[in-house]
């Protein structure tokens, strides 16, 4: 029977959220003197841009700040620079080759448009290493809804039953959990405790994931 495990990649493989909010700390001081302390960050991490802004400036900051722009222009320099502004998570290329030589069909599930996606695995060198690649333009729907991993499994050819999905987000557990599939969830530090209450299993960081541990986790 095929099985198959598929991976988000923002905050799975590659590390953004700490990094985007930098690159926002640093433009808003150096284009509007705005400062944006540290603990803004809590309003950032798993949350929408617009949802962010609004947290994070007063009213007269956001009438002076095009915050679509900013977003946009934020999009931009991580699709080109990827080498810049993106943290690799180590034991992700390890983890997918493992995976693929105890027999797993491996996914890419990510709501990134399709060429930061391409830039960004061609830049990890793990671009070959999946079996289905699915980005926004590939999706109506957005997650929490489940039609990007229903979609992958279709692809696959792989039974729902037979996923694992590696998720970091609760969007994204939701939106696993939906589709009737295993959710393996990394709680980061900054992940509210309750973001992540419906993934089936929990884990600290993707170093602690290799196929022996999926396979001991789904036997019991």
């Amino acid at each position: 029977m095929m099985r198959a495990v598929l991976f988000d990649l923002d905050g799975v493989l590659i590390e953004t959220e700490w990094e985007t909010f930098v690159f926002y700390q640093q433009y808003l001081k150096v284009h509007y003197g705005i400062d944006l302390p540290n603990s803004a960050f809590q309003f950032k991490a798993g949350r929408k841009s617009a949802d962010f802004w609004r947290d994070v400036l007063t009213p007269d900051q956001r009438k002076a700040v095009d915050t679509e722009k900013l977003t946009e222009f934020k999009r931009e320099q991580f699709n080109v620079h990827p080498d810049t502004y993106v943290q690799k998570v180590s034991g992700g290329k390890e983890l997918i080759e493992a995976l693929r030589a105890h027999g797993w069909k491996t996914g890419l599930t990510t709501q990134n448009e399709e060429r930061m996606m391409q830039t960004v695995l061609a830049w990890l060198d793990i671009s070959l290493l999946f079996d289905v690649k699915l980005s926004l333009k590939d999706i109506e729907k957005k997650k929490p809804d489940p039609q990007i991993y229903l979609k992958a499994a279709g692809i696959l050819g792989v039974n729902l039953s037979q996923c694992i999905v590696i998720e970091d987000s609760e969007d994204g557990v939701n939106s696993a959990k939906a589709a009737g599939m295993y959710c393996l969830a990394i709680r980061h530090s900054y992940t509210p405790a309750s973001h992540l209450h419906e993934a089936d299993t929990e884990v600290k960081a993707l170093q602690e994931i290799s196929p022996e541990f999926i396979e001991k986790i789904i036997r019991q």
